[in-house]
């Protein structure tokens, strides 16, 4: 798919989504999938991915903060949403009033979501977080016990679900995962004996679902998955995903230059000998990050050519003296492609010097998402 009105753009193939969603609730064995669109769903679009993704019966949608929530609903999206990070005071009133579930951290901001959601005259869903290994947010285990409790005298929020996050759920030593799948099923228990029944039990994300069946539990988040992508070899035949997101721009300026000649910020890189330059209307606004400069390459008809010279805010320039034909206008690949040709994702994460969640998460606003 070539548009003419983009510099940059993003083409994500929805039926790779259907697909990918496919294999994953194959892989959670029918059991309710919560679809986690953080970070603008890695880069995909949230919105468009949260419509997308109702129509496939997705069972809910978790986010990372109240601000992505809040934006789903806008959008029209009234499928259950569950912020899957923290919401602070400041931001409560507004969850409250837009239905959105909450993850609890500490017995604090419980007391504060409760009184809110007393103003307010409703009652507000909750999960508690049980902290079993991870060390960012939530309740360290034997916390769970007094909370749990205490939740009993809180009659605006309703407990629907507990969680826990694994922190390596896919390294060869599952040791630490078995300790904190043992923590968490302690607090499931405790759960259970203070007549907390039909909870939402929830652990495994893409990693630990396609790698650890033993910690399926009732239901199940993905994220990384929906977009085709896992890493290492769970990305290959057992899980049978498609990658969804292929980011291409297109030749602006082609310039024939001689041997010697210096292209780009600082110098960084010289011509060997006479050579074709491509300027492409790119650069790490749009996520294409700086250091990719002199390591990525990029597909031009076909071909792979390396990127030249420093990448700047707006700009990158590639080398198309291998490139029969070259012309202005000529669509780039950035990532994606077909075949052995194609630029992976970790390839270009691998480039940029970071993992492939955060490269998709980074790509800028004037990227122009096109579905088909």
């Amino acid at each position: 798919m070539s548009n003419g009105n983009h510099r940059v753009w993003a083409e994500i193939s929805t039926g790779a989504v259907r697909h990918n969603l496919a294999r994953i609730r194959k892989a959670a064995r029918g059991l309710p999938v919560m679809a986690v669109l953080k970070a603008n769903a890695y880069g995909h679009g949230a919105a468009a991915m949260a419509a997308l993704l109702v129509k496939e019966g997705i069972d809910c949608i978790g986010v990372g903060d109240s601000g992505e929530a809040l934006e789903l609903r806008q959008a029209g999206i009234k499928a259950p949403i569950l912020i899957v990070g923290g919401v602070v005071p400041g931001e409560m009133p507004r969850v409250v009033a837009g239905n959105i579930e909450v993850n609890l951290h500490t017995v604090e901001m419980a007391h504060e979501l409760d009184a809110e959601a007393a103003r307010q005259g409703c009652r507000v869903r909750v999960h508690l977080k049980v902290d079993t290994g991870m060390g960012r947010l939530g309740m360290q285990p034997f916390e769970a016990v007094p909370f749990l409790h205490s939740l009993r005298k809180l009659k605006q929020l309703e407990l629907v679900g507990l969680c826990t996050h694994f922190s390596t759920p896919n390294e060869p030593d599952p040791a630490f995962t078995t300790r904190q799948l043992e923590h968490f099923n302690l607090a499931v228990e405790v759960a259970r004996r203070l007549g907390y029944a039909d909870l939402l039990l929830h652990a495994s994300s893409s990693l630990a679902f396609f790698g650890r069946k033993d910690a399926l539990f009732n239901m199940v988040r993905t994220g990384i998955a929906l977009w085709g992508h896992l890493p290492g070899d769970l990305g290959g035949s057992e899980a049978q995903l498609r990658p969804a997101l292929q980011l291409k721009t297109r030749v602006l300026f082609l310039k024939d230059v001689p041997e010697g000649t210096p292209i780009g910020y600082n110098r960084t890189w010289y011509s060997t000998g006479p050579t074709r330059i491509a300027t492409l209307p790119v650069g790490y606004d749009d996520g294409y990050r700086t250091a990719m400069s002199n390591r990525a390459y990029v597909l031009v008809r076909g071909v792979r050519c390396p990127v030249v010279g420093r990448v700047s805010m707006d700009y990158t320039t590639v080398d198309v003296g291998r490139v029969p034909g070259a012309k202005v206008g000529d669509e780039v690949t950035l990532l994606g492609g077909k075949g052995d040709g194609a630029i992976t994702l970790a390839e270009a994460a691998g480039w940029a010097g970071c993992i492939p969640y955060e490269f998709l998460c980074g790509l800028g606003r004037r990227v122009v998402r096109v579905y088909e």
